[in-house]
């Protein structure tokens, strides 16, 4: 006799996915406004932006997604949902956004491998993914970094700071990002 509990177990798979997605987009959405705010590079990489452009980052079809918008010189984490953004990225399934999120794979390699879809501006596209990979700098430890960028990047004592003070905001900001 064999005990199967697929139907379940898929469902309770895709609920883990989702949430283990929504906090890793939310992750990038309180790096991208922390790091607008205390990093020299990242306000030189934004200052070019228009005011009020607005991307967005999530799944298809109907997965988890999150928006940024630059606001007063500073990108600010709108919180879930595309907000009406001209520039979406989009992630072509869950297991794709994943392997992103948790650092097992490059978004560049990921755009390579045609896992992610975009609608809008290729330049602000482009923008955009510099942006982002200032805020991968930051985000992920530096072990890995060394697979999830094109250089590994050398960080200054200024920048390992800053790194370790995004790491102690980050909880305190996610908790904030939920009510978003």
């Amino acid at each position: 006799m064999q005990l199967s509990l697929p139907a379940k177990t898929t469902w309770l798979t895709h609920q883990a996915k989702t949430a283990l997605a929504t906090t890793g987009l939310m992750a990038l959405g309180v790096a991208f406004e922390f790091l607008s705010r205390h990093s020299a590079e990242m306000r030189r990489e934004i200052e070019p932006w228009t005011e009020g452009r607005t991307f967005s980052l999530g799944v298809l079809p109907n997965g988890p997604a999150i928006a940024v918008r630059k606001e007063r010189g500073q990108l600010c984490y709108l919180g879930r949902g595309d907000h009406g953004a001209a520039l979406c990225m989009r992630f072509k399934n869950l297991d794709s956004a994943l392997l992103v999120l948790t650092g097992q794979m490059a978004a560049h390699t990921a755009s390579a491998e045609h896992r992610i879809v975009v609608q809008g501006p290729i330049d602000e596209t482009v923008q955009a993914v510099r942006a982002m990979a200032i805020v991968v700098k930051y985000l992920f430890p530096g072990f890995m970094l060394g697979s999830l960028t094109k250089r590994l990047p050398v960080l200054s004592r200024q920048e390992l700071a800053l790194k370790a003070l995004l790491y102690v905001a980050l909880g305190p900001a996610l908790m904030r990002g939920i009510a978003k």
